[in-house]
């Protein structure tokens, strides 16, 4: 894999990606140390940033400018510290928050004896703008996106076939670039507007037709 040959540094355009405009989201990644450190995830976090910058939320979502804007990673957590370029950044002058939960069984068992509306996990991950779902929930993202539809949470995650389970964007690693594509009908249908720059840049645009 090309994080792990040796002798070889990782070079990363993360600071273009948070500074600049939308253009520079698209980043190629080029080795030259044995670093083994994630920078793949510490890129994958800037473009989570940029997601936000470039998505306008359903009016219900974002009608108290006093309330933080939250990224919530959703299962075991494979970023690390990668989201610390990220501290002190706003969306419209509003503070960006991180929150790490558990995967979805586990919150469920924790409160297996509650009922729903009592279980202040699940509401708290359905509070999220913009939701990652980490590999580790694979199998169980169908349940996770049902968990938080109707509650204007933008749904992301890396793994194959997220856009065709109904996810919204998908983060691709291929041929040593990160890209995204973007199931534009979730999103719609979720009242997301997603902006024309984003649509322009996603590696896919995917449009199924309504069942």
């Amino acid at each position: 894999m090309l994080w792990q040959e040796k002798n070889k540094r990782i070079r990363v355009c993360i600071a273009a990606i948070v500074i600049l405009p939308v253009c520079a989201v698209t980043c190629i990644v080029q080795a030259e140390d044995d670093s083994t450190f994630p920078h793949e995830h510490k890129i994958k976090a800037a473009f989570l940033y940029n997601f936000l910058r470039f998505i306008d939320w359903p009016k219900e979502k974002t009608g108290d400018a006093n309330e933080s804007v939250i990224i919530g990673l959703i299962g075991k957590d494979v970023f690390g510290d990668a989201f610390d370029d990220l501290k002190d950044k706003t969306i419209e002058d509003r503070p960006v928050v991180l929150k790490r939960f558990k995967g979805i069984k586990e919150l469920q068992k924790e409160d297996k004896d509650k009922k729903p509306e009592q279980n202040l996990q699940i509401e708290a991950v359905r509070k999220s703008h913009l939701l990652f779902i980490c590999p580790s929930e694979k199998q169980h993202r169908k349940e996770i996106l049902n968990l938080v539809k109707g509650y204007g949470v933008l749904t992301v995650a890396d793994t194959e076939g997220f856009l065709e389970s109904g996810g919204m964007i998908n983060l691709l690693t291929e041929d040593n670039k990160i890209n995204f594509e973007i199931n534009v009908t979730a999103a719609k249908q979720a009242g997301f507007q997603v902006r024309s720059k984003l649509l322009r840049l996603a590696k896919r645009v995917y449009e199924p037709k309504d069942k």
